[in-house]
């Protein structure tokens, strides 16, 4: 090959080569990371039940939303006297920068003495993609869901 013909190969395959490469070293980072996430998951993830709590049929069906079967309960900030409970969510950041890794802890609480029924921990890790990608940055969260509420509240009536 002329010493041209290597000049040329060099331009033309060095951007292709910087390009999979980079691309190759963002998914391994992000493999690492989400491996870590499932190990942080696998210790403390997942829902913890300390209560549950009857409530009426009316309660339940006023609280119904549109949550796959969930119950709507009203978040700390919109509670309301009527409603005995609330939830509240706390998050730290675990890992800072790029990718980020956070740890998302779900409450929900007894409003008459501020007990805590339940709660659930998450943890998710957002971004570690290639710089040049066009979409939002990807994520992965474990669990995927916990319905912490059907495990918490169950009607009056009906067997715990």
């Amino acid at each position: 090959m002329t010493q041209l013909g290597k000049v040329v190969a060099g331009v033309v395959l060095g951007p292709i080569v910087v390009v999979v490469a980079g691309i190759g070293g963002c998914e391994a980072t992000k493999a690492y990371y989400d491996w870590q996430v499932r190990e942080m998951c696998a210790k403390d993830g997942g829902a913890n039940v300390y209560e549950r709590m009857a409530i009426s049929p009316a309660m339940f069906k006023e609280l119904k939303g549109d949550l796959g079967g969930g119950l709507a309960i009203p978040h700390e900030s919109m509670r309301r006297p009527e409603i005995p409970f609330y939830w509240r969510s706390e998050q730290r950041t675990v890992r800072e920068g790029n990718p980020r890794i956070a740890r998302t802890e779900h409450l929900i609480i007894r409003r008459s003495d501020g007990k805590v029924l339940g709660k659930a921990v998450f943890y998710g890790r957002s971004g570690g993609d290639f710089p040049f990608t066009v979409s939002e940055a990807s994520y992965f969260q474990c669990p995927q869901q916990t319905h912490l509420e059907r495990q918490i509240f169950f009607t009056e009536g009906t067997i715990k």
